[in-house]
């Protein structure tokens, strides 16, 4: 094999990485987007809500777009030079987002199992004892107006809540935003026909297991992405450590070895 068929290889080598440097840069960038839109839209629920692990994976998905973007500098900087220990470098860090993002895969797929249980458990202790009790007032009557529900499993836990307890003369009545259409003091009338009546714990759990799906299949589908970047950065790092002992002379102990 000639050098000039060497060199011709690392070019097309260093134009693939080139070409998945530019995809790898587009992923972070819809990965902290989605992150970020995700964390968003599902505000009022964990503010209503402790779902640690959920905002954790969340958390951990934003980071890891902005790995992906920091790997993308460092490669960007890094192919052009022709240097092994910079691709070096760029190999560890490609197989550091790897292993994070098949974290945050594992995780979320892991919970995707279990968060409908937490929110059922937690959602009506919740409602009923912080509805005007502190801030969470406010994602109580988002979660119930925008996803058309009413306490956690019915509307009828409103009558054990402590807000209740709080208004004996509106007893058996349910806060506004439990209402289809909202007035003031639409749910206190002897009759509700205008309110909702189901629970809101499905409503919920519903699209935060979708939220945990999506993040795993994204997360994965970068894993994927990550590998051919990895495979091809150890592609080009041998056939520069190939083109170095090529073009240098080797040394055997105090010889230097001059070919014929």
């Amino acid at each position: 094999m000639s050098s000039e068929d060497g060199c011709c290889r690392i070019s097309v080598i260093k134009a693939i990485l080139y070409a998945y440097q530019f995809v790898f840069l587009l992923t972070g960038i819809g990965i902290i987007g989605v992150g970020v839109w995700k964390y968003l839209e599902s505000y009022h629920y964990f503010t209503v809500v402790d779902l640690d692990m959920y905002s954790s994976v969340l958390y951990m998905f934003i980071i890891t777009g902005s790995l992906v973007i920091c790997a993308f500098i460092f490669g960007f900087c890094a192919i052009p030079k022709n240097r092994t220990k910079l691709i070096f470098v760029f190999i560890l860090v490609l197989v550091l987002v790897f292993l994070l993002e098949s974290l945050v895969a594992i995780l979320a797929y892991v919970y995707q199992h279990s968060v409908i249980e937490d929110v059922n458990s937690r959602l009506n202790s919740s409602f009923l004892e912080n509805y005007e009790q502190n801030a969470k007032t406010q994602s109580i009557n988002y979660i119930q107006e925008n996803l058309k529900c009413c306490g956690a499993q019915s509307y009828t836990d409103w009558k054990y809540s402590k807000w209740l307890y709080g208004h004996p003369e509106i007893l058996n009545k349910v806060p506004d935003s439990c209402c289809k259409t909202v007035s003031p003091r639409c749910g206190y009338r002897n009759h509700p026909s205008n309110i909702y009546y189901a629970g809101c714990d499905e409503r919920v759990s519903e699209p935060l297991k979708f939220n945990l799906l999506l993040i795993c299949a994204v997360s994965l589908g970068v894993s994927v992405l990550q590998v051919i970047g990895v495979v091809c950065s150890i592609k080009l790092f041998l056939k520069l450590e190939a083109e170095d002992r090529n073009y240098n002379p080797q040394v055997n102990g105090n010889e230097t070895l001059i070919p014929p």
